[in-house]
């Protein structure tokens, strides 16, 4: 910033570091002492005192023998610019009246000078402020306005007018009048330099152009008419004064205009972004991008807490309507699917008689027919399967809700007593609004079957526009080893749209629209006799996947889950143990690529930035359950769950969870 003025004592004035470079206009050279220093110490004082400290200061001394010359200010005003001054200070009064063209300073005539502060910074001109008066009268422009003779120059001029403490304007300013043209560039500010007890338009001038150097310096791109426009379009007209409409030689103008111009400046909204804010997706900021807000990602069980702390979503520069980035967090964008205590007490709710999202389940045979079904105490189909056999081969039909445990799983099919921790469904399931699904068994002999699955399922309404889908295909056979123990081997493809192993995402966090993972997976299920059963299974996969916006890649993924369940039972009861690791990422790499700033230009600087997908600890489940029927038509159920490492988080406390549940039937 250049500060034009008549002379300075730079050792008085505080923050003096800021000062870089001096000029004197008559000498040519850097000593600007002697003459009216009180003046230019205090202008200068007001902008190295500001709270925003972005300003830089080339100081300008024009006074000679005791006189400050318009062409010398004129003068002064073309040589700051062309020293590369993005705003130019001019204390003086009357700088709204034409100079006569007839003057020049230096040989350089006050046309040149004007010009050269329109067509500095490659273009981008210089912001011009300068003070409205201290007559406490309306601006006279003593019928030669500026904005007749620089129209240019004009359109990134700013005119300080002072006020009062409670948003007046102060008796002592100047101010724009009738004139709709000074109206247009006018904005206000404190009257009062009050760390020194100064007071003046120069000083309002002062702080006004602070504001403009912290627009400037936080965003160079922008050219003098837009920071200085974005000053007056964010000016406050909270002052009483816009509650009136008597001013005015009509008694009709609105008195806020009238005296204070656009308003009083209100530099926090001027740095606030305009409009929303853009994650550009391309390498020029004028290209746009996705919405910032709507930009979101919701991770299911298996990523742990590995993505959000990985940090590769923090400090991305987001883009508003004017071009001008701003550092955001993005990591706070991306959120669990479902927290821990929302989903445990999900699960127990099931378990429990009297939750309106307790299942009971029904069954009806029908000869080679079979049709089971389960419902929450609403009465709301939460899960059916039916079964059927046709020659060789024997055929379901199944259908549930993703957050419901699959009626063709493992656990599900061993019959097992009910499980706090096998409710809630899978990560890869849970948030499907509804899977549908067949299943098929074809006998290849007395011991062995070819098996086929195929199930698919769309995403529930989650508040983000992600249009997750997904499809799931295996096949393998079916080992009946003996009479007691069968041993189930598959493989599979899950295909997933917008989405990656349950998890989906939207604008700037978008997944991409075909990601393929692969299965292999063992099942067993054995009758040990004297009422003891078992079931295990095990399975993991691998892939990659590609994303739609910052994250480009997703590479080696691998997962892993299990599952184990022993079962003891006699004619009134049932005892169960069970061990349960939830599908868990083991490994893989997203591969981001993150807008981090702008170049002059437009062009979008960006970085590439590496994420670890393997959460930082294994959950696992531990539990036992009890459940005992005195007579037919009632039962007691005991269930005590214990987590370890909740969620795949190293370190986190353990979840211990019990309930004890009674039914009868009446």
């Amino acid at each position: 910033m250049a500060v034009v003025d008549s002379a300075f004592d730079i050792n008085s004035i505080p923050n003096n570091h800021l000062v870089i470079d001096t000029l004197n206009i008559h000498t040519n050279t850097r000593d600007v002492s002697g003459g009216n220093e009180w003046h230019g110490n205090a202008v200068a004082s007001t902008i190295t005192s500001g709270a925003l400290g972005s300003a830089r200061l080339d100081l300008i001394k024009i006074e000679q023998d005791g006189v400050n010359r318009s062409s010398a200010i004129n003068y002064a005003i073309g040589e700051a610019a062309l020293r590369g001054a993005r705003v130019i200070n001019a204390s003086f009064s009357q700088r709204l009246q034409a100079s006569d063209p007839r003057l020049s300073f230096n040989g350089v005539t006050t046309q040149q000078s004007f010009a050269q502060v329109v067509n500095a910074n490659e273009g981008k001109g210089a912001v011009y402020v300068i003070s409205a008066g201290n007559e406490g009268l309306a601006i006279n422009t003593a019928g030669r306005p500026l904005y007749d003779s620089q129209p240019a120059l004009y359109d990134m001029t700013l005119i300080a007018v002072g006020t009062t403490k409670d948003g007046n304007i102060h008796p002592s300013s100047s101010f724009p009048g009738d004139d709709q043209r000074l109206q247009d560039r006018a904005i206000a500010t404190d009257y009062e330099y009050r760390q020194i007890g100064a007071q003046g338009t120069s000083f309002s001038a002062a702080r006004i152009s602070e504001y403009a150097a912290g627009i400037l310096a936080r965003w160079p791109h922008m050219n003098a008419q837009q920071a200085s426009q974005r000053l007056l379009e964010t000016a406050s007209k909270e002052s009483m004064l816009f509650g009136k409409s008597d001013c005015g030689s009509n008694a009709t103008t609105n008195c806020g205009t009238y005296y204070l111009g656009q308003g009083i400046a209100n530099i926090d909204a001027a740095l606030a972004p305009e409009g929303k804010l853009v994650v550009a997706q391309s390498e020029q900021v004028a290209s746009g991008g996705e919405l910032a807000e709507r930009s979101d990602i919701l991770l299911s069980s298996a990523f742990g807490n590995s993505f959000i702390e990985a940090g590769a979503l923090d400090n991305v520069t987001a883009f508003d309507s004017l071009g001008r980035d701003y550092q955001i967090d993005l990591g706070a964008r991306a959120q669990p699917r479902t927290r821990r205590a929302t989903q445990l007490r999900g699960q127990m709710e099931q378990l429990s008689t009297y939750s309106a999202a307790s299942l009971q389940t029904e069954s009806v045979s029908m000869g080679p027919y079979r049709f089971t079904s389960s419902v929450n105490g609403a009465g709301d189909l939460l899960s059916s399967r039916f079964d059927g056999a046709i020659g060789n081969a024997y055929l379901s039909a199944f259908n549930f809700s993703g957050a419901q445990a699959s009626p063709m799983s493992a656990y599900a099919e061993s019959g097992i007593m009910p499980m706090i921790s096998f409710q809630g469904g899978s990560a890869l399931t849970q948030s499907l609004e509804s899977v549908n699904g067949v299943k098929a068994h074809y006998g290849l002999g007395d011991s062995v079957s070819l098996i086929a699955t195929h199930w698919t399922g769309n995403e529930l309404d989650a508040g983000i526009d992600s249009d997750y889908r997904a499809n799931r295909s295996d096949v393998g056979f079916e080992w009946q080893l003996s009479p007691a123990l069968s041993m189930t081997t598959q493989v599979g493809r899950l295909e997933e749209s917008n989405g990656l192993l349950g998890a989906s995402g939207s604008g700037a966090l978008g997944l991409g629209d075909h990601n393929e993972m692969t299965f292999a997976g063992v099942a067993v299920q054995a009758a040990l006799g004297n009422g003891f059963s078992t079931f295990a299974e095990f399975e993991q996969g691998r892939g990659n996947a590609q994303g739609s916006g910052l994250l480009t890649h997703i590479r080696d993924v691998h997962t892993q889950k299990a599952a184990l369940g022993l079962q003891w039972q006699n004619e009134n009861e049932r005892a169960a143990f069970s061990l349960h690791q939830p599908l868990r990422i083991e490994s893989g790499i997203a591969t981001l690529d993150v807008p981090v700033g702008r170049t002059l230009d437009g062009s979008v600087i960006r970085e590439d930035r590496e994420a670890s997908l393997s959460p930082s600890g294994r959950q696992v489940d531990i539990e036992f359950g009890y459940s005992f029927s005195p007579q037919p038509n009632k039962q007691w159920q005991f269930n005590l769950l214990h987590t370890l490492e909740p969620d795949h988080i190293a370190g986190a406390p353990s979840d211990t969870a019990a309930m004890i549940s009674y039914s009868a039937l009446l």
